[in-house]
């Protein structure tokens, strides 16, 4: 292994071993912590396309590698956990559970680090799980009833999702004997990627958990949330489908639902009063956005790699403006400077002339103006549409800023540093980006300027009205269609008690001789004692759960 493929490894093992060092020794400095994902920037930077480490020892057998889809979101990744850990270093300064904060942060650093430069499916989930479920740390941080919620919902769906990718996983195999990523296993495993992935991204229907974790977490959690860690479900997308013939349905459907989840994430959003909950639904309906440009890519094949490169450049457009607009809610209340500073990346977002907004939706533009079918005049009237959503959510979230109250305590210099950092990253990045030098000149031709200009002034004047002539507007709960699966899931259990009920009352109409124990009766009671035995021991749920894992794995490398 030669210097380049050490720093390729660096990448995961650097934040992995310094958050296990501050889970052993909670007095280790978090300025070593807000180092750690140095060494996946410079690989990012320096390490070639191509440059590939194997490691047969590791897991079934690991491989890392870089190729140009792991570059780009590898870079962006890193710089925000970068400056997103230099803020947490003086956001959390007097907060008592910081070192408790910084090794689960570290962890699904780790994990989200270690994904990106995976290349085979075996290592691409155990780091997808660290990630999910280090992160459960940062969500219940407080404590609070508002994060006990948000972490229960979450950690609910990272479970139903990781057990889907595990199936898909199998299924991957069986159809290719291999664990690479060039596998399609027909439409079974298609929905369960989908559904595994869009649940981390944040698709419609599967979203429920962002409104709820984003506001529970510390602000530089939500940050790399919201920027970094949801797009590693677009990237499993990425990996885990193929666009070949079996899947360019699957594109057109990942079209139609990335629409879907873009208009309503701006139709819920723009109701929020609280303004890290407003950004949970813009993040929503930005993923949206990036779904159909997936979804094009799918349709497209491999010879077109426009829609790749769409994907690449808005994943990383939203990444910095994103974590840039969380980063900055910790200035709320200090002044019309900050308020300034907001403007660039909201303008960003909803794709303003000359932003990385422009650029990643000329990048889309050209991207979908080669789809069969209407889908190009479609998407022609549909995506400005949309931007006027996204202009109406920042709109509404910078409404919010402004109406907070003064700050009583001056934020410390280490904050401000890294949020100028990451606003300049937001002002520059694509513009510079050797990827992305296409889509820029395309931003600046007239119609392309036009079109990015008037859904921009449409949300501008809509906002502005509505601030004058709308008093009092309804608030939905943050995580909206959660109430619905709520109600249907506390329907279920009273149809299955009752159910339980009648066998029970058949049972003791049994004769007498069938014996005091009756058979529902001793498995509802044995079940509930273990069901409690296991609430009490983490240690052996989780041992049980890592053993039958490795179990399965073996099962599947064995055939």
């Amino acid at each position: 292994m030669d210097g380049l493929g050490a720093l390729l490894i660096l990448t995961w093992l650097a934040p992995l071993l310094l958050g296990l060092l501050q889970l052993a020794r909670p007095r280790t400095s978090v300025w070593l912590a807000a180092s750690a994902a140095t060494p996946a920037l410079l690989a990012a930077l320096f390490t070639p396309v191509g440059t590939v480490v194997e490691l047969p020892w590791l897991l079934l057998g690991a491989r890392y590698g870089m190729d140009a889809t792991a570059q780009t979101f590898l870079f962006f990744t890193a710089l925000l956990w970068l400056l997103a850990s230099i803020f947490g270093v003086g956001y959390l300064a007097k907060d008592g559970g910081r070192s408790r904060f910084f090794s689960f942060f570290l962890l699904a650093m780790a994990g989200n680090l270690g994904l990106i430069v995976a290349q085979e499916m075996i290592s691409y989930y155990a780091w997808f799980a660290l990630m999910s479920f280090a992160s459960y740390g940062l969500v219940i941080h407080t404590w609070e009833d508002e994060a006990r919620l948000a972490a229960r919902v979450y950690i609910m769906l990272v479970v139903v999702g990781e057990v889907l990718l595990f199936a898909a996983l199998a299924l991957l195999f069986a159809a290719s004997g291999a664990l690479g990523f060039d596998a399609a296993a027909g439409d079974l495993a298609a929905t369960l990627v989908f559904v595994s992935f869009g649940i981390k991204a944040g698709v419609i229907l599967l979203h429920v958990w962002l409104p709820l974790a984003h506001p529970a977490a510390p602000i530089p959690a939500s940050a790399v949330l919201s920027g970094a860690m949801i797009k590693a479900g677009v990237l499993g997308w990425l990996r885990f489908l193929q666009p070949v013939d079996t899947y360019a349905a699957w594109g057109e459907f990942l079209i139609a639902a990335g629409l879907l989840t873009a208009f309503y994430g701006a139709l819920i959003g723009v109701t929020q009063r609280n303004v890290k909950t407003v950004l949970a639904y813009s993040s929503i309906s930005q993923i949206g956005l990036i779904t159909v440009a997936v979804g094009a890519w799918l349709v497209s094949g491999r010879s077109d790699q426009a829609a790749l490169t769409a994907v690449l450049l808005y994943a990383m457009h939203h990444a910095l403006a994103k974590g840039a607009l969380f980063l900055g809610v910790g200035f709320a209340g200090a002044g019309k400077g900050a308020l300034a500073l907001l403007l660039l990346p909201a303008l960003a977002l909803a794709g303003f002339p000359l932003t990385s907004g422009a650029v990643a939706k000329a990048a889309l533009k050209t991207a979908t103006a080669t789809l069969p079918g209407a889908w190009p005049a479609l998407l022609g009237w549909l995506l400005p549409l949309a931007a006027v959503g996204t202009t109406l959510l920042m709109a509404r979230f910078l409404w919010l800023m402004a109406r907070t109250p003064p700050a009583t305590k001056a934020v410390p210099r280490v904050m401000w540093s890294a949020w100028l950092a990451l606003n300049v990253g937001v002002a520059i990045m694509l513009f510079v980006w050797p990827t992305a030098a296409s889509a820029v000149n395309d931003s600046f031709k007239p119609e392309n300027l036009w079109v990015a200009t008037w859904p921009v002034v449409v949300g501008v004047v809509v906002a502005a009205i509505a601030t004058r002539i709308v008093t009092t507007a309804p608030t939905i709960p943050a995580g909206d269609v959660l109430v619905l699966y709520q109600a249907g899931l506390h329907a279920l259990f009273a149809w299955l008690h009752t159910v339980r009920r009648k066998v029970v009352e058949a049972e003791e109409r049994l004769p007498a001789d069938w014996g005091s124990v009756r058979p529902v009766a001793f498995v509802s009671r044995v079940a509930v004692q273990w069901e409690l035995r296991l609430r009490s021991n983490w240690l052996l749920v989780g041992g049980a759960l890592l053993a039958l894992t490795v179990a399965l794995l073996t099962m599947i490398a064995a055939h």
